[in-house]
Parts: C-alpha cells; sequence; structure tokens
C-alpha cells in the first residue's frame, strides 16, 4: 500500500473547523421547515485507501472525490465487523452486532415456543425455518426507515439485504421482495440471501430507484443505495475497463479498481438524476463501506483457472483486508456531503463508528436519540464543538480468514484501536500483535515485543467490554 493523504496538503489545505460551523448554520432553519432526502451510499467490499481522495494513484473515482471534496470526511472511521451482514444491520439499527444476535435469539426462542409443529418438520425444513425467523427478526427492531416515519419520511431498499425482503426493516419500498425458499440448499441461495433482486441496483438498473424518485420527491426521501459493488464478480463493462486496460497494475487490481470505477459510476449517475430535478441541494448523502478489503496494485491475486470458489485471496483478497481482524479490515471513510452545507472538512483524527450513524441521522432530523444506542451524534464534530471525543475503538470478530475455505474459518477475535495503536488479540489460538497506524497503516511490522508495556491494559479494555455485553466466548454474530 501507498502513503495516505497526500491531497490533504493540497486539496483540502484551506479546510479548517469553521468551515463547518456554515453546515450547522444553515441546518438550523431547516430542521423546522424542510427535512433533506437522505442518501446512505454503502460501498461492499471497499478497502479504505481505494479512492482519489485517500491519495490511490491509480483508482479512477470521480464522483467519490466529489463527495470528498465538498463534504465531512471522517478517515478514521471504523464498521462493527470485517463481513457484511452484520457490518450492515448495525448501520440500520444502530446496535451492535453482539446486542442484535443476543436480542434476535430471544425473539427466536419466542418464536420457537410459538411453533409447536417444529417437531414434526423434517431437519431440513427446520433449517429453512430458522433462517427465515432469524431474517424476520428485523421486524421487531426498530430501524432507521421506522424512525425516521414519524418524520415524514418514505424509504426505499435497493442493493445488499441479508434479512429476507425489504419490509423486514420497514422500508416501503424495495428492490429485495423476499427469499425463494425453493433454491434452499443450493448454491443460488446465498445469491438470495444477499439481496436477490436487489443486487441488480447499479450492475444492470437503475430504474427502480429512479422511479422512485419521481413517484416521491416531494415528500422527504431515506434510500438505502447498497449495490453489490466492488464486489465479486469482476464483470465491469469496457467502458470502465478501459481506464485500467494499460496501466501498470497486477490482473486482480485491474479487476477490483474496475469495480470500484463501476460503483463510482452508479453514483455519479444517482446524483445527476438528483440534480437534473432540482433536489441536489436538499439531499444529504453519507457514504461508508460495509467492511474493509486488501487489494493493492502490485500484488497479484489471479491466476489461470482461479475462480472466487477455489481461491481465498482472489475472492475476498488480502488477509488484512475482509474477515481480517488488522484497522483495514474494519477501516473506512465516512462522508458526509450536503452541497452547498457542507464545505470539504477532512477530520484526521477522530474515531468515529458506523455505531455514530443512526444517532447522526435522528440528531439531524429532530428525533430524541434512544438511550440504548451504543454510538453517539457526529454533528457536535462538524461544528467543532468541544465534545468527549472516544479515545479508543473496540471491535469483534467470530470469523478467522483461511487459506483453505473462501468463507474462513470459526474464530473468536477482538481487536483495540487507539489513534496510535492497533492491538490485535485471538482467543481462539492466543495469538496478539500491536502496529503503529501512524507509521505502518498496513501493518508490516509488529511491535509487541517492543511495547509488552502496553498489553495488558488492552487486554483489560477487551474484558471490560466483553463484560459490559455481556459475552462469555464466542457469538456468532452473523446469525
Amino acid at each position: 500500500m501507498k502513503s495516505l493523504f497526500p491531497l490533504c496538503v493540497t486539496t483540502y489545505r484551506k479546510c479548517r473547523w469553521s468551515a463547518s460551523l456554515l453546515f450547522i448554520l444553515a441546518l438550523l432553519p431547516l430542521r423546522a421547515e424542510r427535512l433533506p432526502h437522505i442518501v446512505l451510499l454503502i460501498g461492499d467490499d471497499h478497502g479504505f485507501p481505494y479512492f482519489g481522495f485517500m491519495g490511490d494513484e491509480h483508482v479512477v473515482t470521480p464522483a467519490m472525490d466529489t463527495l470528498a471534496a465538498g463534504g465531512l470526511v471522517f478517515t478514521e472511521a471504523h464498521v462493527t465487523t470485517p463481513y457484511c451482514r452484520p457490518s450492515l444491520r448495525a448501520m440500520i439499527t444502530g446496535l451492535h452486532p453482539v446486542t442484535y444476535v443476543q436480542r434476535n435469539r430471544l425473539h427466536l426462542e419466542n418464536r420457537k415456543q410459538a411453533t409447536p409443529e417444529l417437531e414434526q418438520m423434517t431437519e431440513v425444513e427446520q433449517r429453512m425455518w430458522e433462517s427465515v425467523e432469524i431474517a424476520n427478526g428485523m421486524k421487531e427492531f426498530d430501524t432507521l426507515p421506522k424512525w425516521l416515519r414519524r418524520k415524514g419520511y418514505v424509504s426505499w431498499q435497493g442493493g445488499k439485504w441479508w434479512e429476507s425482503g425489504y419490509a423486514n426493516g420497514h422500508f416501503d419500498e424495495g428492490m429485495t421482495p423476499g427469499w425463494d425458499m425453493s433454491k434452499f440448499g443450493t448454491d443460488d441461495f446465498f445469491h438470495e440471501m444477499m439481496g436477490s433482486d436487489g443486487t441488480e441496483l447499479g450492475r444492470t438498473t437503475m430504474e427502480p430507484l429512479f422511479d422512485f424518485i419521481d413517484r416521491k420527491q416531494d415528500q422527504p426521501m431515506f434510500i438505502w443505495y447498497g449495490p453489490m459493488l466492488p464486489h465479486t464478480p469482476y464483470d465491469a463493462p469496457y467502458t470502465l475497463r478501459k481506464y485500467y486496460e494499460y496501466q501498470n497494475l497486477s490482473e486482480s487490481a485491474k479487476q477490483y479498481y474496475s469495480n470500484i470505477t463501476w460503483w463510482d459510476d452508479g453514483v455519479s449517475k444517482l446524483m445527476d438524476y438528483m440534480e437534473a430535478r432540482g433536489l441536489l441541494e436538499n439531499t444529504l448523502f453519507i457514504y461508508l463501506s460495509d467492511n474493509g478489503w486488501e487489494q493493492d496494485a502490485d500484488v497479484e491475486y489471479w491466476y489461470p483457472g482461479v475462480t472466487v470458489y477455489n481461491d481465498s485471496e482472489y475472492a475476498t483478497g488480502g488477509f488484512q483486508g475482509k474477515g481480517g481482524n488488522y484497522d483495514s479490515s474494519y477501516r473506512t471513510p465516512m462522508i458526509f456531503y450536503w452541497k452547498g452545507k457542507t464545505h470539504g472538512t477532512m477530520n484526521q483524527s477522530s474515531l468515529v463508528s458506523s455505531l455514530d450513524l443512526v444517532p447522526t441521522i435522528l440528531d439531524l432530523v429532530g428525533i430524541d436519540i434512544p438511550e440504548e444506542l451504543p454510538g453517539k451524534s457526529l454533528l457536535p464534530l462538524f461544528s467543532g464543538e468541544s465534545i468527549e471525543e472516544r479515545t479508543h475503538l473496540i471491535g469483534y470478530t467470530d470469523n478467522q480468514r483461511s487459506e483453505d475455505h473462501v468463507m474462513g474459518a470459526i474464530a473468536e477475535k477482538y481487536y483495540v484501536r487507539t489513534r496510535r495503536w492497533h492491538f490485535m488479540y485471538s482467543a481462539t489460538t492466543g495469538e496478539k500483535a500491536l502496529y503503529d497506524v501512524t507509521t505502518d497503516y498496513a501493518a508490516k511490522h509488529d511491535r509487541i515485543e517492543d511495547y509488552a508495556h502496553l498489553v495488558p491494559g488492552f487486554m483489560d479494555r477487551i474484558e471490560a467490554w466483553k463484560q459490559k455485553m455481556g459475552m462469555d466466548g464466542r457469538i456468532p454474530i452473523a446469525e
């Protein structure tokens, strides 16, 4: 990986907190008069370094660079898990995946007790029933569409959505109608679980979204825009692949970067559509990715005969990205862009979480933030107000990258991230590692021996977090 943020010295050298104050001053009357449309842009497997505005010299991302140049960018944001389903649950409910699963288990147990016919079902029928009911459990949770409905918002889902139909998340409309259970037990069912028809958004069509915008633009809209990009398959059209055809890149980098530009092209089309209808200046775009990814320009994962089914690195990138426990496994830029209200500020110090997404949106539209939510509103940071910022983030994953299986292996892993350090601990193997993210964000040099005196403090934080979360060992957060 290459050094980051050269653009911070040029494009962003005029950034200052006073610019963000304009956002708050402009926001106050809108709370009482006109609520903004909110578009949540969710990258799928988009590693945090691979944007032009983050300093990448190869990837072509003009739409994302525009959002960053005119927006508020948090470069030190983390999602809750290094893979998709639990990460997306946290974005829509504001709850940590551990909490979500704990509560959903109670709902599932209640549904089992209310379904005596389960005892007469075959084992396959019971597994099918449980898969559906786990997804249907989302109905029992408050979600962004449900909260925003109080303020008159109408909501739409498109792209990745693991919880069967869009209605389970309290969306009014969407592209994922529900799972076709006739595919259960086949390879096709995994595609059903990822979002079925919704995964066509951005790849083959934008029309369902554009139709929703045309019909509902007179009401405040909440849009879940989560195309399965730059996620595999690597099949970007030549109009986008051509940018990389003659660059000095590995073949797998060309394929992955082409999919990134495909993602960017969809964002560009959406912004253009909103602008053509006079909606852009009253629309807040928020970007983050669901998890990290590792694919540097000179690293090759492609070879003759490789597929996403037979090679872990080709399927899911390097081991420091998706499914890993490194900083780059969880890290994403988080962007807030509202044309004319945000003004190109890059925050490179605040440790923020995807758990902050729901509180920030609720605060923005004037809804009281539920006390149970672990995140915090980021609006005070926009104006440079003095608030108690995080000293660290703590993460957990139940999955471990494996060379033998593209879906990984069972594990129990934790990390602690401060402004300087990323500490990793595997309860499965007992392994510990420590990296200085200020000088070695690519995690090449383990400093655990040089700074052994820091380890007890990191372990104490993890144990305190586990106790707070009610954890006693591994919790499968994807269930």
